[in-house]
Parts: C-alpha cells; sequence; structure tokens
C-alpha cells in the first residue's frame, strides 16, 4: 500500500519537473525571439568578427558618423553569416595555429599596440602583408595610434600635478634628483644596464623590481597604475622627483607610450630613451633630456647634474607648464594631430578601440584598405648589446620572427591552406625555411 507522503513526493516531483521544463521552454522561446529580432533588425549590416577577443560585449551595434553600422562580435559563430565583412585580430593575442581558414575575401585586420616583444614576426613586410588593415603606433598604419597613451593637449599644459621647483629642491634631501621605477627588467633595449652605469654618476632612486634600491610608498603602489595609467597618488609621487628615467621597451619608430607621458604631465623633465622620431612629438624643443645625443652615460650624467644644479636652466625645460602661451606648445604636428580628436584620432570621443572599429566599419563599406604597402607599419630596430663583450639574445628574438612571418607568408599566400595547421606543421616549415638560410 502506497503512502499519503510518498504520492505527495512523486507529485511535488513531477511538479518540480514539470516547472523546470516550463521555464526553459520560456527561457529558449524569448532568447531566441530576441536573438532572431536582433539578426533581422541588423541582417544587412557588416559584420566585424573579433577571431581573437578583446572587447567585453559578445555583440553589439556601433553606428559611426550617423552613416556607417556594423555589427561587432566575438561570438564566432557569427563567422557563418553571409554578411561577415572582416576577420579582427588583436596582436598581443595572436595565434598562428587557430586562424580562420581558408584565406577568401573577407579582410583581415589587425590591431597591435604593443612592442615586438609580443609579436615579432609583425615586424617584418611578409608578416604585416598578411593583414588587409593595420592599427599600430606608426603613423604609416592604416588607423595610426602614435598618441595612444596621450588623450589630449591640456594634459601637457595642466599644473594638477606640478611641484615647484623649490620645493623639489627642498625634497633632495630625502629623495635622489631621479627617478627609476621599472617592473619588466629584461628588455630589447638593456635598459637596466644603461641605469646600472647611470647611476655610478647620478644619484637615482629605483623603485619597483628593476635595481631596486628604495621602498615604494604603499600608498603609491605600482599595481594601481594597471588600471590608470595616470592614477593621481602615482603622478603626485612622479612629480616629486627632478627627472624621470623614461626608457621604452624597444626603439621603435612612433613607439612612444607612458613613460614619456607621464612625467610630461606630472611636471618633471623625461631623460629618455625610444622612439628615434620622438622629437616629432614633443611639446617644444625644451621638455625632454634625449639619451641619443650623448655621446656616452658620463657625458649624459654630467649633462643631468648641470642642470641639477641650475635653476635657470632646469626651469627652460618647464616651458609646457611655466612659459607664456606662444612657447608652451611649439609642435605644430602634436598640435595638429591632438586637435582631430582624443589620442590624436578623427573626431575620436573614447578610447581607441572604439574608434578602430568605427575606422574598420567606414572601410568596410567604402571598400576603403589595401593589403600590400610600400612603407612599414611597424619599423623596429634590431637589438644590439652595449657591452661588446656580450650578444644581446633579444637578437635571436627578432630572427625568431622572421622565420614566423616568412613561414605564415608560405602557408598563407603560397601554399595556400585550406584547414588550421597544428602546431608540428608550423614548426616543420619554420624548421625547412630556417636550416635553408631563407629566412
Amino acid at each position: 500500500m502506497t503512502s499519503r507522503f510518498a504520492v505527495r513526493k512523486r507529485t511535488n516531483k513531477a511538479f518540480a519537473l514539470l516547472l523546470s521544463v516550463t521555464v526553459l521552454f520560456l527561457y529558449v522561446l524569448f532568447f531566441q525571439k530576441t536573438s532572431n529580432d536582433v539578426s533581422n533588425e541588423f541582417l544587412h549590416y557588416p559584420i566585424l568578427l573579433w577571431w581573437t577577443p578583446f572587447i567585453a560585449e559578445t555583440v553589439k551595434v556601433i553606428d559611426c558618423e550617423n552613416r556607417f553600422r556594423c555589427i561587432v562580435t566575438k561570438n564566432r559563430s557569427y563567422g557563418y553569416e553571409s554578411n561577415l565583412a572582416a576577420y579582427v585580430f588583436y596582436g598581443s593575442n595572436f595565434n598562428f595555429t587557430d586562424l580562420p581558414l581558408p584565406r577568401n575575401e573577407i579582410p583581415w585586420v589587425i590591431f597591435h599596440e604593443e612592442s615586438p616583444k609580443n609579436l615579432p614576426f609583425f615586424i617584418y613586410k611578409e608578416g604585416q602583408n598578411i593583414f588587409d588593415i593595420t592599427a599600430t603606433f606608426s603613423r604609416y598604419s592604416d588607423f595610426p595610434v602614435p598618441l595612444q597613451f596621450l588623450r589630449d593637449l591640456n594634459l601637457l599644459l595642466d599644473t594638477t600635478f606640478y611641484v615647484p621647483l623649490k620645493e623639489k629642491n627642498r625634497l633632495l634631501d630625502r629623495n635622489a634628483p631621479v627617478l627609476y621605477i621599472q617592473s619588466d627588467c629584461d628588455t630589447p633595449i638593456e635598459r637596466d644596464d644603461f641605469v646600472k652605469e647611470l647611476i655610478k654618476y647620478v644619484k637615482i632612486d629605483s623603485y619597483g623590481s628593476c635595481l631596486n634600491n628604495r621602498e615604494l610608498p604603499e600608498r603609491y603602489g605600482i599595481e594601481k597604475t594597471f588600471e590608470n595609467l595616470y592614477d593621481d597618488d602615482f603622478m603626485q609621487f612622479i612629480a616629486q622627483y627632478k627627472f624621470v628615467i623614461a626608457i621604452e621597451n624597444s626603439i621603435c619608430d612612433d613607439y612612444i607610450t607612458e613613460k614619456l607621458w607621464r612625467p610630461l604631465i606630472a611636471g618633471s623633465i623625461p631623460i629618455y630613451l625610444g622612439s628615434p622620431s620622438v622629437e616629432d612629438w614633443l611639446p617644444n624643443n625644451n621638455s625632454a633630456i634625449l639619451i641619443k645625443d650623448f655621446k656616452s652615460i658620463s657625458a649624459l650624467a654630467d649633462y643631468i647634474n648641470r642642470i641639477n644644479n641650475d635653476d635657470n636652466i632646469y626651469t627652460k625645460y618647464m616651458q609646457h607648464k611655466l612659459g607664456t602661451e606662444n612657447v608652451k606648445i611649439t609642435n605644430e604636428l602634436l598640435k595638429r594631430t591632438l586637435q582631430k580628436g582624443h589620442y590624436g584620432i578623427e573626431n575620436n570621443e573614447d578610447f581607441p578601440i572604439p574608434a578602430f572599429e568605427c575606422f574598420v566599419c567606414k572601410s568596410i563599406h567604402l571598400k576603403a584598405y589595401r593589403k600590400h604597402r610600400k612603407q612599414s607599419v611597424y619599423n623596429c630596430e634590431e637589438p644590439t648589446s652595449k657591452d661588446e663583450t656580450k650578444e644581446n639574445w633579444w637578437k635571436n628574438h627578432w630572427h625568431h620572427g622572421r622565420c614566423q612571418a616568412k613561414t605564415l607568408w608560405y602557408l598563407l599566400e603560397v601554399a595556400k591552406v585550406s584547414h588550421s595547421f597544428t602546431a608540428e606543421m608550423f614548426q616543420e616549415k619554420y624548421d625547412e625555411l630556417n636550416s635553408n638560410n631563407k629566412c
């Protein structure tokens, strides 16, 4: 005989199952309807598919200049739609064995703002010419972002963080005149080796994990700058120093990062090494000390010590903060570029990525893009060692990138592979080219 408790138990289970099925049905019905509505409404819009996920949204519709509209997504299922218009790659996440193959008429687009440490194959023309549209720090890129770390001109003029020279001189009782703060200690440019030599002649406070000789107060933790490159507390800390060592991790035309802009914004003198074209972007001719202008580190040190002891000369480097209007910013290229929009991007009021997506969308609508280009969009010097007795091992990284570029070019443009290739297949062709001195 079945108890009333057992019957009630079975009834409850049946009700729960029915309720679950109903909820699931309504969920699927609702979202399928929503999805279909979106698909039908925007069916004619070109689709830009981030093949290497880089955006937060799964799918969005962008409206550019109230004229060009596109669907932007990281959902690869959209790759089967007839209105797929471009594959978009984020350079630092590029994966040789995960590509949308076979190649067809759909353009490949790349956004790569980083140095060759992240993507060495892109230094070479074979790597660059795989893409139909490029966005890099180079002014010769289709979508150039040489000022990707400088939002607007007012940041250079603003005195929010500026510490008067009299106060900076007073702080020399506890601070060195020069600040160095780095956490990446192995770079193609060998910046730590440079600082090791400079510190023999000039007092330097070195924070971070590289050549550390002072502890950074917790309030100014460099971790805060991971979310905000120009964190207020961190900028106030920088501003206390008369000089800031600003050395990029690689030497590339137009590759200028926050390492230069931070001290300029804070009101300190950058001691800069990096982009050979940096003078094209400085606010005026007296705003930074360029390491490349000195024959030796000792000569540079003599100049730093001279400025440190001469308030008149030091003040000349503060024209962008303290000078009259006609001398603050004399660089016409810098002014013209930032007048276009934030970060020097045409009509931009946001960060570079949304503006880049709109540039791609517009280019697709107008069919205004080219694949083969004469000018390099990623011109970076091969590393050399400052110590003639040793070799800079980063040269192998450059060579590795050259072989990667030639291998990928062969597989995509010569062999025209029709399906994704494995890491082993890629390595086999790489080894063949390398062993035959074809890299």
